[in-house]
């Protein structure tokens, strides 16, 4: 479980540097800490501390809910439903939205499994 929380911490942190369009570098920087030591943070090799978690909260600014999830998500109750919502949604981006929302879901979303 304790390994399990460490790891979804570390992704949780990956998605919002990513989701800032930060690199390692610059986020570990802006947490005063070596980019070496923070890719091993990031990639679950060492435990992020309660204070550099809250500091990422800030720099983010996100609720600490947002970095440590307890319990996940429900699942939705009917994944047609939801995916004809989404397509009816995607009916009016411009490219650029697209090729942003693309990113989105082959980089973003694979991290938050």
């Amino acid at each position: 479980m304790k390994n399990d929380l460490n790891r979804l911490i570390s992704q949780n942190i990956k998605k919002y540097r990513l989701l800032n369009s930060l690199t390692q570098e610059q986020l570990a920087e802006q947490l005063h800490l070596d980019a070496q030591y923070y890719s091993q943070l990031e990639r679950g090799e060492r435990n992020f501390t309660i204070e550099k978690i809250a500091a990422v909260c800030t720099i983010f600014h996100l609720g600490i809910d947002k970095i440590i999830t307890i319990e996940p998500p429900s699942p939705a109750a009917d994944t047609d439903v939801l995916l004809e919502e989404v397509l009816a949604a995607l009916e009016g981006l411009s490219y650029h939205q697209l090729t942003l929302l693309k990113k989105f879901v082959t980089e973003i979303i694979p991290l938050t499994e």
